[in-house]
């Protein structure tokens, strides 16, 4: 019954720090907070806001810096490269032409496809968020996102301590501990890393299925020439159709090299690529082990050893299913690249000309029969194109005689009536800060028998009311509380679920409610875990038996008073009045 009870200086409200928080804040030697928890978030809050705020601002002033620096730069490089309007860009009917096709055509025309929309339709609160913008090391994930999949913090989900606190808290050092206890703990400590390969294609995948065209403007349309006398080829690699809905363009001329969203009756749906660069992750596995203050006494280091082989493993499945393994897609669209043999010009429109691409573009010119003839014309945007465009020249040595390069930003199309306001055209993102909405609700977790006392909750908050709805006692924790257990109405538990599971002793203390706190787990093994299978109250005593252990508790403060190891413990039979299914619809079911 070690918590610590301190009044908020903000709200005045009573707030508990448990045991396990105190730690928390001694390793790091940070004194403990002044501030409740809902006070300190709505201060973390106001601060993020003021942050996005200036972040917004300075986005605004290195655009307008970028764009003076682009208008700079395509002035500098006319006399090296051949720069030409858009509307120059018209295709000779005799020439043999591959267009290659990037996000920035669907930009073009009204499509809301960069990776700042796809962000936008995650909810600021989902876990798969919360992973994204915690376990990815990148400044800007969103700018470069197939990049940021490369920047995975494998530090964060396989350092020792972060494996012996999950062993700890899935009671895999127990004695009577199983294998299933072990792996569980080492999964959870991949979990990102799993969650983002599966749940984030998943989200990817019906975000693509969603995307629409917003204009009937068609902008391109001196440029893509289609016709049956025509030879021309188009590398696309966007998940949309709308090259052919656009501009007529026949599906037998596209290849989707990361596949295409359209489904096609009798066909299996394309499995749809994203991801980065290979080896590109490879020093995201290099760190360095920190052992410093684990108890690692009998075989636990073992233990976390193993355990943290295992969530590695996971961690690699995860980060290859996140790999662009682009040699088997080049393989599985083999025959496309070989009828690139004969091709005279490449035009690239809104292909951003990441290196994570460049092995496509490298096998367009190792099927060229003669490369060094080819006409390359470049689309760009801005600075960021310009930049990538002349590494791309420099990469693949391609003569600056054969180098033209068309400005796309020029690009502007009316969009329909009915969606003017909702979407942004020619790349603009959106970066807008919108207030963030809470509301919590009241909720009740437990009731008196006789009616007379029940506990609520709304958020972090837990109050005792009586039958009148006043308020008897309040207390404010760091995690929700999940239900609350009268003995009568004296005595009451309440209980919390989660890795963060606990329990906690109320009672009655001369006709007033008192908060006597936290119940007082063992070494290695907390009061509510996967091994317990009875609760019971027995002459002034809580009862708590588990696999191999029976440990008993004062109904006057709380405190541990017994703990035996009983062998067969559930078998045995024992005096009292069984609360064990009052705890368990708390758990909805088994106690875990």
């Amino acid at each position: 019954m070690r918590d610590v009870e301190v009044t908020c200086k903000n709200c005045n409200q009573i707030f508990v720090i448990r045991q396990s928080e105190q730690e928390y804040f001694s390793v790091r030697k940070r004194p403990l907070p002044k501030y409740c928890p809902i006070c300190r978030k709505v201060h973390y809050a106001k601060q993020a806001q003021e942050r996005k705020q200036k972040e917004n601002q300075e986005w605004q002033r290195k655009k307008a810096e970028d764009v003076k620096r682009y208008y700079s730069a395509l002035k500098d490089l006319e006399g090296q490269f051949d720069i030409i309007p858009l509307e120059h860009v018209v295709p000779d009917p005799k020439e043999k032409i591959l267009y290659i096709i990037g996000n920035g055509f669907d930009l073009m025309h009204g499509v809301r496809s960069s990776y700042y929309d796809f962000g936008n339709t995650i909810g600021k609160h989902s876990h798969i968020r919360f992973v994204l913008e915690n376990y990815l090391e990148s400044d800007d994930l969103w700018a470069d996102f197939e990049g940021a999949l490369a920047t995975m913090n494998v530090e964060a989900m396989s350092q020792p301590f972060v494996l012996d606190t999950l062993l700890d808290a899935m009671d895999a050092y127990d004695e009577d501990a199983q294998a299933a206890d072990f792996f569980a703990a080492a999964e959870m400590a991949a979990a990102p890393a799993t969650e983002l390969s599966v749940e984030l294609m998943d989200r990817f995948t019906k975000w693509i299925n969603s995307l629409q065209v917003y204009t009937d403007c068609r902008p391109l349309k001196s440029i893509i020439q289609t016709g049956d006398f025509l030879e021309r080829k188009f590398l696309d690699f966007n998940y949309t159709e709308f090259i052919e809905k656009l501009y007529g363009v026949p599906e037998s001329d596209v290849c989707y090299i990361h596949g295409c969203r359209r489904m096609n009756k009798g066909a299996p749906a394309d499995k749809l690529v994203l991801g980065h660069q290979p080896q590109a992750s490879d020093s995201q596995f290099d760190f360095e082990e920190n052992w410093k203050g684990i108890n690692l006494s009998g075989n636990r280091m073992q233990m976390i050893y193993d355990a943290q082989q295992v969530a590695l493993r996971e961690i690699v499945e995860a980060d290859d299913s996140l790999t662009k393994h682009c040699d088997k897609i080049i393989d599985a669209h083999k025959n496309f690249f070989e009828s690139l043999s004969e091709i005279d010009k490449v035009i690239t429109i809104g292909h951003s000309l990441y290196p994570v691409d460049w092995d496509y573009f490298a096998e367009v010119i190792r099927q060229n029969k003669d490369s060094k003839r080819l006409h390359w014309y470049f689309g760009c945007f801005g600075n960021g194109d310009l930049e990538r465009i002349q590494n791309f020249i420099l990469r693949f040595d391609i003569s600056a005689d054969r180098v033209h390069i068309f400005r796309t930003d020029t690009i502007s199309v009316t969009l329909n009536q009915e969606n003017a306001g909702a979407v942004k055209t020619s790349g603009q993102q959106n970066k807008s800060i919108t207030p963030e909405k809470q509301s919590e609700r009241e909720k009740v977790i437990g009731v008196s028998e006789n009616g007379r006392w029940r506990v609520c909750t709304c958020g972090n908050i837990v109050q005792l009311k009586d039958d009148k709805e006043t308020v008897i006692l309040s207390r404010i924790f760091s995690h929700v509380m999940n239900g609350a257990v009268f003995v009568d109405d004296q005595i009451c538990f309440w209980v919390m679920r989660g890795i963060d599971k606990g329990v906690f002793f109320l009672r009655q203390i001369d006709g007033e409610w008192t908060y006597l706190g936290e119940l007082e787990g063992i070494p290695n093994q907390g009061v509510i875990t996967k091994r317990l299978h009875r609760i019971l109250i027995d002459e002034g005593r809580a009862v708590f038996v588990y696999q191999s252990r029976v440990r008993g508790y004062s109904l006057l403060d709380g405190a541990l008073v017994s703990n035996m190891a009983v062998r067969h413990a559930p078998e045995r039979r024992y005096m009292g009045r069984d609360f064990t299914q009052k705890f368990q619809r708390i758990y909805k079911g088994d106690f875990y």
